[in-house]
């Protein structure tokens, strides 16, 4: 190893120490201060591409009371309605997409439900970006608050984090 690498190696392994030293006297976890990836993969046809949060939160924002996980109060996420998501990816025709997550759980959302339901892609809580803790960079939520009838399994099921992939 040359000595130009071995010196940039010590470098980033200060600048990360650092970094999480700086973090933790905070009282912040790794997850708390982490974003997750900037990006979602789309796959249509054989074709596949990035999509960056950047790109879909161009789109007219909504705020949306939810949980980051069942045991948790409910919170402020911020995103977009699905709907909008779908026409800007390209997707208007979809009978339905399949989100998959990181941890490798995947689910159909039927077209009928961002027709219906103003579901949200959130890809914030309040003005902060999802931490990996928050089960970001993106997740959908389902509008259970406004309508009761979507507090049941199917919808809880739907209702992904850690987004990494979609579908149709």
């Amino acid at each position: 190893m040359s000595i130009a690498r071995m010196f940039a190696a010590l470098l980033g392994a200060a600048v990360f120490l650092a970094g999480s030293l700086s973090a933790q006297a905070a009282g912040l976890a790794p997850s708390d201060r982490v974003t997750a990836a900037g990006t979602i993969l789309l796959r249509h046809g054989g074709v596949t591409r990035d999509l960056s949060l950047d790109e879909i939160e161009r789109l007219p924002m909504v705020e949306i009371r939810g949980r980051a996980s069942p045991d948790e109060p409910l919170i402020e996420f911020r995103g977009v309605l699905l709907s909008e998501f779908v026409r800007m990816i390209g997707a208007s025709e979809a009978k339905g997409l399949v989100v998959r997550a990181s941890d490798g759980y995947s689910a159909d959302i039927p077209r009928g439900d961002w027709e219906r339901w103003p579901i949200v892609v959130a890809t914030r809580a309040g003005q902060d970006r999802l931490t990996l803790r928050q089960r970001g960079p993106a997740r959908i939520i389902y509008p259970v608050d406004q309508y009761p009838e979507l507090d049941t399994r199917t919808y809880a099921d739907r209702s992904v984090w850690l987004i990494v992939e979609i579908e149709w």
